[in-house]
């Protein structure tokens, strides 16, 4: 078994929680990016599987599998997609953890992260609630949610009755404390990773778009979550360079 570094010995005494593999590489990114070395940039992400695997999944679209690739390199999939989508993807797993914990922690829901395409797009009316943040990165952040599921987030959050959640008012009110906290926790890792920024107040709508909106500059992306019968979706959107 391997030895406990420094940082876990802190975490343990303190009950601190490690920062993610995933944001250390973040911000390894970042500082990449800030010296504009494509290639050392390149090396990184050839050291992340997953990363790795994702990339080349953005770069060849059109593929219905790694067979059909015509783009088989980080080097050339960051020449066609740019070092900002590689750092949004990279900015994915932040942003699930975040969605995951959030629930987990407090709403007691333990969700699934599961592929977009799982779950159905929505053709009726939901609940979009918005985020943005700015500073060194800039971006948008969308929790759209299926009104049935606002009865279970209503009384797991605060406690209340299907009766209460029917209000518009009341149910954008509990919409916003969730998109605070799974924005807070993506905020936290996104500074852990050197990438300070602030938040707007969250914007609840009801709306029957379901486009995926792109910040102006940068790329975007779309993730699934599924808690029982129930799914519903995250999007983001980010351009890195924004400063």
């Amino acid at each position: 078994m391997p030895a406990e570094t420094q940082e876990e010995k802190i975490a343990q005494q303190f009950g601190l929680e490690l920062i993610p593999d995933s944001v250390k590489r973040l911000n390894q990114l970042i500082n990449k990016c800030d010296a504009t070395s494509t290639d050392a940039f390149a090396a990184l992400v050839n050291q992340d599987a997953e990363l790795t695997a994702r990339l080349l999944r953005a770069a060849n679209p059109r593929a219905e599998s790694e067979d059909d690739y015509g783009i088989t390199t980080v080097e050339d999939a960051l020449q066609r997609t740019g070092m900002s989508s590689a750092l949004l993807l990279a900015m994915s797993d932040p942003l699930i953890r975040a969605v995951l914990k959030s629930f987990r922690t407090m709403l007691r829901i333990e969700l699934k992260s599961v592929l977009p395409t799982a779950i159905m797009p929505y053709h009726e009316e939901h609940v979009l609630g918005e985020v943005s943040f700015s500073g060194k990165a800039k971006g948008l952040v969308q929790l759209r949610l299926p009104v049935g599921f606002l009865p279970l987030l209503g009384e797991r959050l605060l406690g209340l009755t299907p009766e209460d959640m029917a209000d518009v008012g009341t149910s954008s009110d509990v919409i916003g404390e969730l998109c605070n906290m799974i924005v807070g926790n993506f905020k936290s890792n996104l500074c852990d990773a050197g990438l300070t920024c602030k938040l707007s107040p969250p914007k609840i709508i009801r709306t029957e778009e379901f486009k995926l909106h792109v910040v102006d500059g940068g790329t975007a992306e779309r993730y699934g979550f599924r808690a029982q019968e129930l799914g519903f979706f995250a999007d983001l959107s980010v351009n890195p360079w924004s400063d």
